[in-house]
């Protein structure tokens, strides 16, 4: 039995998040079923992260366990025939027999991308979120200093998840200025479900002069999801890299 390692490239578009659902499309179902395709062995993939609708990665990182003359190195190759346009396998590796891609993950990046011009672009429109609205991109960037470090994040958690704690550690928020983008860069060890696209709509309302800095500390206090703001769109949302 080999334990197979996989990164992972794809456009979240067209799919209900990575996470397997029986009538919906996903992620995880689709390369699930390009793998009993090309083995003739239905296997269990285990995604490092579970990105939602309409979320983008870049490397996501996963893995399966397997008996088959298919060596672990091939997968890429063989699965990348079968698969949708919208999903790559970059690599595939044999991994460690006890290694699990999200157990074992020590930390994750993601990317958000914000579209600052007055009019929406066709080609951007399902990989960042069009904000015409002006912006203050150093409160923003101070803003982000409110974030860094171990905290409570139950305000910036989707309503009704059951997750065993609430406490993350971020470890860096960067705000770049790309052209007619701002990228906000966002590392941690572990997040709740819409945590990044909470902490996004909330500095975004911090740059557009709707909340002040001391009201992110307010926000953090009260530990209520309906103390931040808006949660940004998935669309602009990227997994970057998976930390091990």
């Amino acid at each position: 039995m080999k334990n197979v390692r996989l990164l992972i490239e794809y456009e979240g578009t067209n799919y209900s998040g990575w996470q397997i659902q029986s009538t919906l499309p996903t992620i995880q179902g689709t390369i699930e079923e390009s793998i009993a395709l090309l083995t003739g062995k239905k296997v269990k993939l285990f995604g490092a992260s579970r990105t939602d609708a309409g979320v983008h990665a870049f490397g996501q990182v996963a893995n399966f366990h397997i008996d088959s003359v298919v060596e672990p190195a091939s997968f890429a190759g063989a699965l990348n025939l079968t698969l949708p346009l919208d999903i790559v396998i970059k690599e595939s590796t044999e991994a460690e027999s006890g290694f699990h891609s999200s157990m074992h993950a020590k930390e994750k990046h993601y990317l958000y991308r914000i579209e600052r011009r007055r009019y929406r672009t066709a080609i951007s429109r399902n990989f960042a979120w069009h904000y015409f609205q002006p912006l203050d991109v150093e409160l923003m960037r101070e803003g982000t200093k409110r974030f860094i470090g171990k905290k409570d994040f139950s305000s910036f958690m989707a309503d009704g998840s059951r997750v065993k704690t609430t406490e993350k550690n971020i470890t860096s928020f960067e705000v770049k200025e790309e052209g007619d983008f701002l990228e906000l860069h966002i590392r941690g060890d572990a997040f709740l479900r819409h945590m990044v696209r909470i902490m996004v709509g909330t500095l975004t309302t911090l740059g557009k002069g709707k909340l002040t800095l001391d009201d992110i500390d307010r926000i953090f206090e009260a530990g209520v999801r309906r103390e931040a703001a808006q949660t940004a769109p998935a669309s602009g949302l990227h997994l970057v890299e998976v930390f091990y």
